[in-house]
């Protein structure tokens, strides 16, 4: 299969009606529609497909002005998450509960769940390395996504039999500004962060990139059919994302 072809990133200016002038990053693609980005350091990133005019884009971003001023003022006025520290003692959350971080050395790296408690065990040598102990987190955090998430794909899927699709094979990696993706090969791509929020809202992510087995885009068709199968996705998605925000600045 031939790569999507790709656009180095540019910096572009857009003048608004009002004088201001908003700086954002401009990125060319092999895509369908134009995207619109707000970044919680305020920054703006715009897709494109490569043969839309730099004025059409201009023109889309003049009709979501009010939308995305409203974004950067929240993401800007909101206290910054605090960057969790991997030690003894910290609380993080998995699967929407929070979980008690304890540390302890021992002979080997391993980690395991105890009521509310991550039991961390880990060498002296591991201790002491850069990002040691979160490895070992890490390591058991996708151990956890690769059991629960296919299990998650499996239940909602079932409920969406219905479109018959052939079943989606599943990729679980982390992403930074994706909790989902849907590849035209209907393979399937969760974001391993996802492994930290609630089950409704994996759920959410689930059955929104099923839906992208029908329709490849975000048309009034889209919204349509994910409304069928997940009549609240909007309260979903506002408490991902909101819980993304307190608890990873994300």
């Amino acid at each position: 299969m031939p790569k999507r072809k790709t656009s180095p990133e540019e910096w572009r200016e857009y003048r608004h009606d009002n004088g201001e002038i908003l700086s954002f990053r401009f990125i060319r693609s092999a895509r369908k529609t134009l995207a619109l980005h707000v970044h919680r350091d305020g920054s703006v990133l715009v897709r494109a497909p490569l043969r839309v005019s730099l004025s059409y884009v201009f023109l889309f971003i003049r009709e979501r002005w009010a939308w995305l001023e409203t974004q950067r003022s929240r993401f800007l006025e909101e206290p910054a998450a605090t960057p969790f520290e991997y030690k003894d003692g910290e609380v993080f959350l998995h699967m929407g509960e929070h979980l008690l971080l304890r540390i302890d050395v021992a002979a080997r790296n391993h980690a395991r769940l105890v009521d509310n408690e991550l039991l961390v065990s880990i060498t002296p040598e591991c201790m002491v390395q850069p990002g040691g102990i979160q490895g070992v987190v890490v390591l058991w955090q996708r151990r956890e996504a690769k059991r629960i998430f296919p299990l998650r794909l499996a239940a909602c899927y079932e409920l969406m039999r219905d479109l018959q699709r052939p079943f989606p094979a599943l990729k679980i990696r982390k992403m930074r500004s994706r909790w989902g993706s849907c590849a035209k090969d209907g393979v399937i791509t969760l974001n391993l962060e996802l492994i930290k929020m609630p089950l409704e809202c994996i759920d959410y992510v689930v059955t929104h990139e099923l839906c992208h087995l029908v329709e490849f885009n975000h048309s009034a068709r889209f919204y349509e059919l994910q409304s069928r199968y997940i009549p609240d996705w909007k309260v979903r998605r506002q408490s991902l994302e909101l819980l993304a925000r307190q608890q990873y600045g994300l």
